[in-house]
């Protein structure tokens, strides 16, 4: 049985799928709702990365003076590369969960998260796209192999050579999200809420069917549980910073500064970025994020498995990466509604 979840298997749909449902479920909801939603779905995905900024912006020195201590690494980004106006997309990697879920991993073990956080050149509009760390690409200087290993290969200046060969479109910024301090920041604000359907355990935690509240340790079993893919492991990872946006934004946890102090510290401790996204970039390009008024979508490349491989469909994905250089991601999500990314596992 494979580890690709059916989500992300085209099989017998083909290239020539029309058009999804009419109606999308977000859409039916009160504008101001759906407004406030859209932000929020965003600022989930690209999380760390614009929360900072988001909070910076606000006007606190100190918290200006955290968020310019965030980590940076050298990157070779691609300044010859189009920008396809003022659009900017951002390639976001995780650190810290192993390939078998183990609660110990080694400092440098890749998550397998993989995606990409585009704003639209209006700033009206944008999308996460996930890739599948498994999917066999062309790796420069490496012949064809797992995506994720571009990483092991030759670091994030690899990683982002191949997803620019792979899409023809540039990538603005890097950031990895550190997933082994993931325990500090939920500690740090109380814990989150996450929803579970079905019964389940993970190194001694049991979660029960509905909403469970974790505390530090609790998250991290969440997100490390062995008995799921490597996918779904990924799903838990973007399904708990959800819960951590989520409780932010909702809660007003920031409104306090002595919690947003100790929140921010937590998340800054998680985030590295490449050594040329200043911190007024990060501002940027988190009231961009706050401004978004038009659709913004998750959607997952899509791959098929043959003879225990994992292969991107060519000629969908073909047509995602355009939608990502169109600036129509929802469009293409309308148009390929398997692809939309689902909520994490049980």
């Amino acid at each position: 049985m494979s580890d690709i979840p059916s989500w992300n298997d085209p099989a017998g749909r083909g290239d020539s799928m029309g058009p999804g449902p009419a109606t999308d479920p977000v859409e039916s909801r009160p504008a101001r709702r759906k407004r406030r939603g859209l932000r929020i779905a965003l600022v989930t995905m690209a999380s760390f990365v614009v929360l900072i900024g988001a909070v910076a912006a606000g006007g606190y020195a100190y918290v200006n003076h955290l968020a310019g201590s965030i980590q940076r690494i050298p990157v070779k980004l691609d300044a010859a590369g189009s920008n396809y106006g003022g659009a900017m997309t951002v390639l976001i990697t995780g650190k810290g969960i192993g390939p078998t879920g183990a609660m110990s991993v080694p400092e440098d073990s890749a998550s397998g998260l993989i995606m990409l956080l585009h704003v639209d050149a209006e700033g009206y509009s944008g999308g996460v796209v996930s890739i599948p760390p498994q999917s066999i690409v062309q790796v420069p200087g490496h012949g064809r192999t797992e995506i994720e290993n571009a990483l092991k290969f030759g670091g994030p200046s690899l990683l982002i050579q191949t997803v620019q060969n792979l899409t023809h479109f540039k990538i603005n910024h890097y950031a990895r999200i550190d997933f082994t301090h993931v325990d500090g920041v939920v500690n740090a604000m109380s814990g989150v809420d996450v929803t579970l359907p079905d019964a389940t355990s993970s190194f001694g935690h049991v979660f029960h069917v509905g909403v469970n509240h974790l505390n530090g340790f609790a998250a991290l079993a969440y997100a490390r549980q062995p008995s799921l893919s490597q996918e779904g492991r990924v799903l838990r990872q973007q399904s708990l910073m959800r819960a951590v946006i989520r409780k932010i934004e909702f809660r007003h946890l920031l409104s306090n500064p002595l919690t947003m102090y100790r929140v921010l510290h937590a998340l800054i401790s998680m985030l590295t970025v490449d050594s040329d996204f200043t911190t007024s970039q990060i501002e940027h390009l988190a009231k961009e994020v706050r401004n978004l008024t038009g659709s913004t979508d998750y959607v997952t490349a899509p791959v098929h498995v043959s003879a225990g491989q994992v292969h991107l469909d060519r000629a969908i994905a073909r047509k995602l990466w355009a939608a990502i250089r169109q600036d129509s991601i929802s469009e293409f999500a309308r148009r390929y509604p398997f692809t939309v990314t689902p909520a994490a596992p049980q």
